[in-house]
């Protein structure tokens, strides 16, 4: 007790801590939520209460609701605590608008600031008992609130069966694993505890034997010592050593034997609403219950005030049982047809009532398919509410229970394609299946071709890119030539599944033919478009053709307001080869944009190019937060199929550019054992990471095969800014001691980085030329520092610098090499280059320098984030303004300014200005 407390004063003190209360049922976890409520509300808290339970786990947000819907009943609360950020969250509260998008990320970041705005007042402590049966949408936003407690005046306090896997373990195990949880075990009383609680109630004159037993057949639990405890005393067993075989004999059935007895001997409506209640499940409203029990409210009062006597159900509203185990007993006493039953009987009463159709649909799932086309159509409903909703996974429970009745015939594509669309989220594999039924039954060319559009891409990112390239030629082939825009979408879908490895790559030269862009309306041409561009961008054409084409397809909006961040990353990614600042500009849109869709791919997608593009431009510690994130969304969002091999492959590139070369190889790892590609486009960024890695590691023998897949399999890639095989091969001739072969590779990729002309692809190869070339290079790596000069690309200098340098000092230069070492010192403290920063600074020392221990100082030692959020403070906007435009928490807008406050030699926000200028 003394460390729950110890972490609940931690936490309205304004550390926000998980306590996560587990053991088995019956242990004592509920006694110790309700102290920790207790001592919340004693402390001036808001308390909010919630209790999960097994028959609800597919009730969307039910738990979030049970926290949350008494505070938003008054109006006035529910307008403060909804607003800003907050807003994304009012469609759990509110009827859902039924549209087809993914809600899921509005919805979770809707709810954490819908908590932050409830405790903008007073510390908040969330109470979540059985949290194993907590249904996915509640679990999966506490596993987002979770991770975002520090800093916060906020308390989580949840119970958890250890003996149960509930709903979702992996969600559970990462709340329970999160640094911010503090565990509590509470353990079994002890022999001479439980010959207390038995002399207590049965007798001071109880055998010691008779005791023993008692802790025998209960094992401590507190809980099952009380159930048997009455059990013996409504039987009348006297506490002698010859009763102990009779406490053996009970024991192991103490509650539901007790439990049952006790009902039997109340009134015929006492048991009736104790099933009502089970069935019902926790808090069904008053009338609910009444009528599915057959009484009316009065006698529901009686009853409920008889059952709570008898400690059956709780005293205290809503109306719930004192314990899942009793619950249990009852429900389960029930037989099996007469369950399914009664909960035909609650669908009936919940409609007739007007509950929510969510509310109905759940009872729906425990009853038998009978092929009622009206229950089909309830049940989808509820699935398409679920979804916009932002809980998915709600939405697969319901559907599939809908495709399960079965529906009528014209309605089953329909089912099919939201349940695929649902699945996407939750199982690519099942929503293949699904959205290729449902492919199958639509007969309407046109009908089947806008659905095509949604299951091409399904299929490249599912590891079935050759289906994809084939579904979208027969699709093509009967599509009529006035739907444009259709045939325009399929036709850039075709273009990336057959870049993902679904087709033969040659066939990706068609698009040489459209240089000029496409003279065309609508979202499908500017796709097209952006598949041109990134042909280009790969073949090497000069940056001055490709731009045009960038500004053409992303210029009018079109594509931002039709993509869901496929396309929108070639622009941000085209851009970005190209060092050009507007990838930044696309970066914030598509962030923008994604938060007011909700959408986690999209989130996902800006996360993992965003932190490329940090990458690109020498912000590494930007680089790997936004990698590692984009990791995090992958696991919430079950992605697979080429993500997962870019996120680590960028992740291990971030890390080893930052000089961790043992994370960089760790983030490697789960995929290394099996290399069993999804995707090739993906295998080629991962592949030229890993030869970054060996090269690292002093192992260049085991680049060139790596050199020689990428030389083969990817012919079409040849820009030195995404991961060809020159640079890699060159160095690794140069280090096998084959430096002509190298040198002729190296010069083969200046030659490639000319005809590009991006500034950091021009010096990177000047720099290695130079670097194979020795002192004969340093002409080379002078034109490496002056090519890169006021590019936004400062590690790409960094490095010019400091082979300039590093030449100098071995060409007996070093008063020449000092001041590049210098910059280039300078510049890799800047950037986060550790790794880079501790060669410098050896240079500087061997060439009779003495380095600056700091690193650069003012604006230009800020990172893209610590820039970002000091200038809005520059501007006026509060700590909290800034998290909601940026999208990130309280604590992380702290962080990033005390940190450029100490950059910039400032105290306060009214230097900030000045000091940015």
């Amino acid at each position: 007790m003394h460390a729950l407390e110890r972490v609940l004063d931690g936490a309205l003190a304004g550390d926000g801590r998980v306590v996560f209360i587990e053991g088995p049922a019956g242990i004592g976890k509920s006694r110790l939520l309700q102290l920790a409520r207790r001592r919340g509300e004693a402390a001036g808290a808001l308390v909010l209460a919630a209790r999960s339970s097994e028959l609800e786990r597919e009730f969307p947000y039910g738990v979030v609701r049970q926290l949350l819907d008494a505070q938003l009943a008054d109006p006035a609360v529910r307008e403060r605590a909804l607003a800003g950020a907050a807003a994304g969250a009012r469609a759990v509260f509110e009827p859902a608008t039924g549209d087809d998008r993914d809600a899921s990320f509005a919805t979770l970041h809707g709810l954490y600031w819908l908590l932050l705005n409830l405790a903008g007042d007073r510390p908040l402590v969330l109470a979540v008992d059985d949290l194993h049966w907590c249904d996915r949408p509640s679990l999966r936003f506490l596993a987002y609130l979770t991770r975002r407690l520090e800093g916060l005046p906020i308390l989580l306090a949840v119970t958890a069966r250890s003996t149960e896997p509930g709903t979702d373990p992996a969600l559970v195990g990462e709340i329970a694993a999160d640094l911010a949880t503090s565990p509590v075990r509470p353990g079994p009383l002890t022999g001479a505890a439980v010959g207390d609680l038995v002399r207590g109630s049965l007798g001071p004159e109880a055998d010691d034997s008779f005791t023993a037993a008692v802790h025998g057949a209960t094992g401590g639990n507190p809980l099952l010592i009380r159930q048997l405890l009455r059990a013996l005393e409504t039987e009348g067993v006297r506490p002698d050593a010859g009763s102990a075989g009779i406490v053996r004999e009970i024991g192991p059935g103490a509650i539901a034997r007790t439990v049952l007895l006790r009902l039997a001997r109340q009134p015929p409506e006492a048991l009736a609403v104790a099933r009502a209640v089970a069935v019902l499940g926790e808090g069904a409203s008053l009338p609910a219950v009444a009528a599915l029990a057959g009484v009316d409210e009065a006698a529901l009062a009686r009853a409920a005030t008889v059952l709570a006597r008898t400690e059956i159900l709780r005293p205290e509203p809503p109306l719930g049982f004192v314990h899942a185990l009793v619950r249990d007993a009852v429900y389960r006493e029930l037989p099996h047809g007469e369950r399914a039953l009664w909960h035909e009987r609650a669908v009936r009463v919940l409609q007739e009532l007007g509950a929510p159709a969510n509310q109905v649909a759940a009872q729906l799932l425990s009853v038998p398919p009978k092929g009622d086309a009206a229950v089909a159509a309830l049940l989808h409903d509820a699935g398409r509410s679920a979804f916009a909703r932002g809980a998915p996974d709600s939405a697969v429970g319901l559907l599939a229970r809908a495709l399960a009745e079965p529906p009528p015939e014209e309605r089953r594509p329909a089912i099919l394609l939201d349940l695929g669309l649902s699945e996407m989220l939750v199982d690519g594999t099942a929503a293949v299946e699904h959205m290729r039924a449902a492919y199958a039954a639509i007969p309407d060319p046109r009908s089947r071709a806008q659905m095509a559009t949604l299951f091409t891409q399904i299929l490249t990112f599912t590891a079935a890119p050759e289906e994809s390239v084939a579904v979208a030629d027969e699709v093509l082939a009967a599509l009529p030539e006035e739907d444009l825009d259709t045939r325009r979408r399929l036709e850039a879908e075709r273009f990336v599944a057959i870049q993902w490895g679904g087709g033969d790559l040659e066939q990706i030269r068609a698009l040489d033919a459209l240089g000029d862009g496409l003279d065309e309306p609508g979202p499908g041409a500017r796709m097209v478009e952006t598949m041109v561009a990134l042909r280009f961008a790969f073949d090497v054409r000069p940056v001055a053709e490709v731009l045009p084409l960038l500004e053409r397809a992303y210029g009018d909006g079109t594509l931002l307001e039709a993509d869901d961040g496929l396309f929108t990353v070639v622009v941000l990614l085209v851009y970005a080869m190209a060092d050009r600042d507007e990838a930044l500009r696309v970066a914030d849109d598509m962030l923008a944009r994604a938060h007011e869709r909700g959408s986690q791919f999209g989130m996902l997608a800006v996360s993992l190019w965003r932190g490329w593009l940090h990458l690109r431009r020498g912000e590494l510690v930007d680089a790997v937060d936004s990698t590692r994130q984009a990791l995090d969304e992958l696991a919430a969002w079950h992605g697979a199929a080429g993500g997962d091999v870019y996120a680590a492959a960028l992740h291990a590139h971030a890390l080893l550019e930052r000089g961790d070369l043992d994370g960089a190889w760790r983030s490697l790892d789960p995929l290394l054992r099996d290399k069993v590609w999804t995707s090739l486009e993906a295998a080629r960024w991962w592949t030229g990471v890993e030869c970054e890695l060996l090269l690292a590691s002093g192992r260049p023998d085991e680049v060139l095969p790596l050199t020689a897949l990428l030389r083969t399999q990817h012919w079409h890639a040849l820009n030195p800014t995404a991961m060809s095989w020159h640079s890699p091969e060159a160095r690794a001739l140069h280090a096998l001691g084959r430096t002509d072969e190298g040198l002729a590779l190296a010069e083969e990729a200046l030659a490639l980085a000319r005809s590009w002309g991006a500034p950091s692809a021009v010096s990177r190869a000047l720099r290695e030329l130079g670097e194979l070339r020795g002192e004969a290079g340093i002409p080379d790596l002078e034109a490496a520092v002056a090519a890169v000069e006021g590019s936004p690309a400062r590690l790409e200098l960094a490095k010019a610098l400091a082979a300039l340098g590093r030449a100098l000092r071995h060409a007996r230069r070093p008063a020449d090499a000092r001041e590049p070492l210098r910059r280039a010192l300078e510049l890799a403290d800047a950037c986060g280059a550790e790794a880079l920063a501790e060669d410098v600074r050896t240079e500087l020392y061997a060439a009779g320098a003495r380095p600056r221990t700091s690193a650069l100082s003012g604006a230009g030692a800020l990172t893209a984030s610590e820039r970002r959020v000091a200038a809005l403070a520059a501007e006026g906007s509060s700590n909290r303004d800034i998290a909601q435009a940026l999208f990130v928490t309280p604590k992380t807008v702290e962080v990033h300014l005390s940190n450029a406050y100490r950059k910039l030699g400032i105290r306060s926000r009214r230097e900030l200005t000045g000091a940015l200028a």
